[in-house]
């Protein structure tokens, strides 16, 4: 790390108020679209965040998950 590194906790609330700049998506009233999911479905993105999507081979389950998850959004 540099010289000038700053604290993990301190990086970390600095992005963190950035993003809260953003505003809060449940307070959008203009928008339609939710942005509230059940638990179950923030477990499933956690565990699996650090998985590298774009190589198919490396996961042959989450490609098989991608495309049935694509067919029923266009359907």
């Amino acid at each position: 790390m540099g010289e000038n590194s700053i604290p993990k906790e301190a990086a970390y609330q600095i992005i963190n108020d950035e993003l809260m700049l953003d505003g809060n998506p449940r307070l959008n009233l203009a928008s339609f679209v939710t942005t509230w999911m059940e638990p179950e479905c923030d477990k499933l993105i956690m565990a699996s965040i650090n998985k590298n999507y774009v190589d198919m081979d490396e996961y042959p389950v989450t490609t098989e998950l991608q495309v049935i998850h694509s067919c029923t959004l266009n359907n």
